[in-house]
């Protein structure tokens, strides 16, 4: 497997399940297939998890900030370096002079919030997603001494910080998307002073209202699901009065759309397809198969916990165009049930945005 970022053997359809009284051992399910398979590595007794990223584990030890990729099908461990930046580090030669490290801060684990891998270099890229702060993303590939933060576009943004958030790898490269909707890849250029955000998709959001935005992949496609709500959209809006539906007396509307590469532009849908169900949340979006997994409704969007704590629905489903109220919450975070064996898919994808 070489350096152990070998894309045949990422499992992309594979979540991983918390056990009860095993702090190693752990359920993966196929939310395609419905398959399971039992795995036990003593890394996961040692290692907290920030995320998933094609299927990997992203991990880093407790206490600690040593950061690695497990891939919790062949045990793979991909090991990447500190979650330090010292601004004092000089740079690999390809990212060009490195008198602009001045302003640098160090990260923390506690400071990522999604996580991607961009193939578009050998070896790959792993990318990490930042809270509000001076940069957006910071970057590392096996075998680096340091990680890099990611900068936007300056032509874009005019020297502020842009929030990116559910990172998909697609295609072999990374892409992101703002709260907005507007989608951004990541430049890996050879030569380049460091890695850079760049717009694929910048249109202006269709309407003043407020809006959440999610990528995530479908069957060899990549789709963008946008969720608006607010006076605005009824009010000037330009909608068909049928694709608006009421929640808490706020006018909502969700939307699904197929992000066309090569083209630069969005291709409306009329959900997220038969036979599938999209969660989405900040750091990380699954599509799950309703034919094998039939408690779920099918052609519909889940939100995570997180938005549901702010008052928006539990689901929303294309075909009679409704919202359901949220399911009763299991708790605050993962962390306060470690053991998940015994829920519901439904809730353990709500809840465990990574």
């Amino acid at each position: 497997m070489g350096d152990g970022m070998d894309t045949r053997f990422r499992p992309r359809d594979w979540i991983v399940l918390y056990r009860c009284s095993d702090p190693s051992g752990r359920t993966l399910v196929n939310v395609v297939t419905s398959a399971r398979a039992y795995v036990n590595f003593p890394e996961l007794a040692t290692h907290d998890q920030l995320g998933t990223s094609d299927g990997l584990l992203v991990l880093v030890n407790k206490g600690g900030n040593d950061v690695s990729l497990l891939n919790p099908l062949t045990g793979a461990l991909i090991r990447f370096p500190p979650l330090i930046i010292d601004a004092a580090v000089n740079l690999p030669s390809h990212y060009g002079p490195s008198s602009f490290l001045t302003d640098w801060l160090p990260v923390d684990a506690t400071a990522i919030i999604g996580a991607g891998i961009d193939d578009s270099t050998s070896p790959s890229m792993l990318v990490l997603c930042l809270r509000p702060g001076r940069h957006p993303i910071v970057c590392a590939k096996p075998g680096d001494e340091n990680w890099v933060y990611g900068r936007v576009s300056e032509k874009r943004t005019a020297g502020k910080v842009t929030l990116v958030q559910s990172p998909v790898t697609f295609g072999g490269r990374c892409y992101f998307t703002t709260v907005a909707g507007e989608i951004m890849a990541l430049d890996l250029s050879p030569g380049a002073r460091w890695p850079l955000l760049t717009f694929l998709l910048d249109k202006d959001p269709p309407v003043n209202a407020e809006i959440s935005s999610f990528l995530i992949r479908s069957q060899g496609r990549m789709l963008m699901v946008r969720y608006m709500f607010g006076a605005n959209l009824v009010q000037g809006g330009g909608y068909d009065e049928t694709k608006i539906f009421m929640w808490r007396g706020c006018p909502s509307r969700m939307e699904v759309f197929e992000v066309d590469v090569t083209g630069r532009r969005l291709v409306g849908q009329s959900g997220v397809g038969d036979g599938q169900a999209a969660f989405v949340g900040a750091a990380h979006t699954v599509m799950v198969s309703t034919k094998k997994f039939s408690k779920i409704a099918a052609n519909s969007v889940y939100l995570n916990y997180y938005m549901r704590q702010r008052g928006h629905f539990g689901a929303y489903h294309f075909e009679d165009r409704k919202a359901t109220q949220p399911r009763a919450p299991k708790g605050r975070s993962r962390r306060l049930y470690p053991c998940a064996c015994h829920w519901e898919l439904e809730d353990y994808l709500v809840v465990c945005d990574v």
